[in-house]
């Protein structure tokens, strides 16, 4: 009986340091399993923190980019327009300096048509002429010739006044030199003779 006894606790005995092996195995899996959960953790904030900074860097790229393309974009609008307004500078003083020769071909063309055996010189003189005004009517060039139009100050120079009794006063009659427009830009006012009425006697 005795035997059986300690047959028994020996039995337990040797079963207790099995138990106790099972539970700390269990144990030490449960913490590899959290530490294994912990790192994985760790090392997903660490990928999300990489992307946050990658997009960071990607939206800061993009917006010095847009920057840079509005800049040149900028660049280019502005020097196509200072070319632009080179190029009118340039064409608005030629022709500026054009027009006392269109004024002395324009004389000439007058006194020869007062000259009966001229009419040949007149109608070389009058193709000249035409074409020349075509050349610079292509280029924009507007001849202001405003006979019984409203006096204009921004186009028109009264040089003098004739009575007539037929236009309303203020009204061109006659104009003695032709004015030049081009485009918005007035490179000479006409200079008329503007329309009065007679004097009550």
């Amino acid at each position: 009986m005795e035997k059986n006894l300690d047959e028994n606790e020996d039995q337990n005995l040797s079963d207790q340091p099995k138990q106790d092996d099972d539970d700390f195995e269990k144990q030490e899996n449960s913490s590899d399993l959290e530490d294994q959960s912990h790192d994985e953790e760790q090392k997903g904030k660490r990928i999300e923190a990489k992307l946050n900074e990658a997009y960071g860097k990607q939206d800061d790229l993009q917006n010095k980019y847009l920057r840079v393309h509005a800049d040149l974009e900028n660049l280019k609008k502005r020097a196509i327009k200072e070319r632009e307004d080179a190029v009118q500078r340039t064409r608005s003083q030629l022709i500026s300096d054009l027009l006392p020769i269109i004024d002395a071909f324009q004389m000439g063309l007058t006194e020869a048509t007062k000259h009966e055996g001229a009419s040949e010189i007149v109608e070389g003189f009058a193709m000249a002429m035409k074409q020349m005004h075509s050349t610079l009517d292509s280029y924009g060039l507007i001849v202001l010739e405003p006979e019984k139009d409203e006096f204009d100050p921004k186009f028109h120079e009264a040089i003098n006044y004739e009575v007539n009794n037929d236009l309303e006063e203020g009204t061109v009659v006659k104009t003695i030199r032709s004015g030049y427009r081009l485009g918005d830009k007035l490179l000479r006012p006409a200079s008329v003779i503007l329309s009065k009425l007679e004097a009550e006697k």
